[in-house]
C-alpha cells in the first residue's frame, strides 16, 4: 500500500511541476508579445517637405476629370489610358515629377452603368513595368491584376528572375510561369455586374505597389449607376477614392 501511495504522490508531483513550467512558458510569452507590441515602428521614416508648406485649407481640393469612352459601340464602353511621367503644382508655385495616368493628378474619373461591360486599354509609357486592378471590382482572372501579369514599358529589356526590381518577373526577383505578360498595352475588361459602388483603380505590381501610387498615379474612381438618368460624381473628398 505504501509504494503504491508514493507511486501516486510522484505522480502528482510531476503533474504539478508540469502544469507550473506550462504557467511560466504561457508568462513569459505575454510578457514578451507585450513589450513588442509597446516598441515603436521601425517601418520606414518620416520624409519631410524640403519646401514650405501652405497654412491648412488654403489650396483647393483638385476634382478629378471625367473620362470620355473612346466607344460606346456593340453594348459595351472602351476607354484609353496612357500611363506616363508629367508634373503637377500639388504645392503652390512649385512642380512635383509625378508618375500618372493620363498626365492627371487625381487620375480620371470612369462614370459607368452597373452591367455595362467597360473595357479600358492602358498604355504604359512609364520607366518600369506596371499592373492594373479594379479594387473592389467583380473581375475576371484575366483582368484583374495580378501581381506578376506585367504590362512591360516599349523599350524593357528582359532580364532573368531573382535580380531583384529589375527583372521582367515582376521586379520583385520571385519567377512565375503563369504570369501573363504583354508590352505596351493591354486590355482590361470590366463587367461591372455589380451592386452601384465607388471603386478605384491603381499600379498592383508584386512589392511595388507602394512605391509606385508614393510617385503620383491616385487612384481614380469610378462611379457606377442602375440607370442611364442616374448619375453618381467622384465624392468631394480624397479620402473617399480607396
Amino acid at each position: 500500500m505504501r509504494e503504491r501511495d508514493e507511486g501516486r504522490g510522484l505522480s502528482r508531483r510531476r503533474m504539478l511541476g508540469i502544469g507550473g513550467a506550462l504557467g511560466l512558458m504561457a508568462a513569459t510569452g505575454l510578457s514578451a508579445s507585450a513589450a513588442l507590441a509597446r516598441r515603436p515602428s521601425v517601418t520606414g521614416a518620416e520624409l519631410r517637405s524640403a519646401v514650405p508648406l501652405p497654412p491648412p485649407f488654403q489650396v483647393p481640393l483638385p476634382i478629378p476629370a471625367v473620362l470620355k469612352p473612346v466607344s460606346t459601340s456593340g453594348g459595351a464602353d472602351r476607354y484609353e489610358i496612357t500611363q506616363r511621367e508629367a508634373s503637377a503644382e500639388i504645392l503652390p508655385g512649385v512642380r512635383t515629377p509625378l508618375w500618372t495616368y493620363e498626365g492627371a493628378f487625381p487620375a480620371p474619373t470612369i462614370e459607368a452603368r452597373r452591367g455595362r461591360p467597360v473595357t479600358v486599354t492602358h498604355r504604359n509609357e512609364l520607366p518600369v513595368p506596371t499592373v492594373v486592378h479594379l479594387h473592389g471590382g467583380r473581375t475576371p482572372a484575366a483582368s484583374d491584376g495580378y501581381p506578376t501579369d506585367l504590362v512591360l514599358p516599349g523599350g524593357w529589356q528582359e532580364a532573368t528572375p531573382h535580380t531583384g526590381h529589375g527583372s521582367a518577373q515582376g521586379a520583385h526577383g520571385m519567377h512565375d510561369p503563369r504570369a501573363v505578360v504583354t508590352r505596351l498595352t493591354r486590355d482590361y475588361t470590366f463587367p461591372l455586374d455589380q451592386r452601384p459602388t465607388l471603386l478605384w483603380y491603381h499600379d498592383h505590381r508584386m512589392d511595388f505597389t507602394a512605391p509606385a501610387i508614393w510617385r503620383g498615379p491616385w487612384p481614380g474612381c469610378r462611379s457606377s449607376a442602375t440607370t442611364p438618368r442616374t448619375r453618381s460624381a467622384c465624392p468631394r473628398g480624397r479620402a473617399n477614392c480607396r
